[in-house]
C-alpha cells in the first residue's frame, strides 16, 4: 500500500499528503491556527538570551575588568568571562535546539542539540552566528545580523582589554627591571 507524501510547507520535511499537522515541526497544515498561539512558531525561543549573554559580558569587560588593578588579576577574570560566554551560549543554544527538535540534516545544514553545543563551544566565533541563522529552519527568528554584530563587539572588546592588560604587564616588568638595575648599580 503506497501512501502519497508531500513536503511540509513550514519545515520542508516529508509527511503524508493527508496530514493535518506536521509530525516534525508541529505546524497546522490545514490553514487553521490555535486561538492561544500561532502553532507554526515554536513556543521556545531563547534568541534574546543568546544575544544577551555576550552583551552582558561585554559590559562586564568595560565596566568591571577595566577598573581592576593588576593585583586583582584582570587577565584571569577576562579569561573566565570568555569561558562563561562561550559555554553559556553553547548551553542555551543546545537547550533551544533540543526543545524545538533540531536534528542533523545536511540539506538544511542543521545539527542535533549535542552537536550544536560542541560546535559553538569549540568554534564560537563562527558557529554562534551560524546557529542564530540556522534556527530559522525550525520556525525561530533569524538573528544572524545581530548575532554577528554582538559577536564582533564582544571579541573586539575582549581583544582590546586583553591587549591593554598585557601592555600594562609589560610596563610593570620594565619598571621592575629598571628598578633592579638601579639597585644593582647602587650596590656596586
Amino acid at each position: 500500500m503506497s501512501e502519497e507524501v508531500k513536503n511540509c510547507q513550514f519545515c520542508g520535511e516529508e509527511i503524508l499528503a493527508v496530514a493535518k499537522k506536521c509530525k516534525h515541526c508541529g505546524s497546522n497544515l490545514d490553514g487553521t491556527s490555535d486561538n492561544d498561539a500561532d502553532s507554526s512558531k515554536p513556543t521556545t525561543d531563547y534568541g534574546m538570551f543568546l544575544l544577551a549573554i555576550p552583551v552582558v559580558t561585554t559590559m562586564l569587560i568595560w565596566f568591571w575588568v577595566s577598573g581592576m588593578n593588576m593585583l586583582q588579576s584582570p587577565g584571569d577574570t577576562l579569561t573566565l568571562l570568555m569561558l562563561v560566554t562561550v559555554l553559556g551560549t553553547a548551553i542555551v543554544a543546545a537547550m533551544e535546539a533540543s526543545k524545538v527538535g533540531m536534528k542533523s540534516d545536511r540539506k538544511k545544514g542543521t545539527y542535533s542539540a549535542t552537536a550544536w553545543f560542541f560546535l559553538i563551544a569549540l568554534l564560537w566565533i563562527i558557529c554562534y552566528p551560524v546557529y542564530l541563522y540556522k534556527r530559522k529552519h525550525y520556525g525561530l527568528t533569524n538573528r544572524l545580523v545581530v548575532g554577528i554584530l554582538v559577536a564582533l563587539i564582544f571579541i573586539g572588546s575582549w581583544g582590546i582589554m586583553n591587549s591593554a592588560i598585557e601592555q600594562k604587564k609589560a610596563e610593570i616588568r620594565g619598571n621592575l627591571e629598571q628598578m633592579q638595575q638601579q639597585l644593582n648599580s647602587l650596590g656596586r
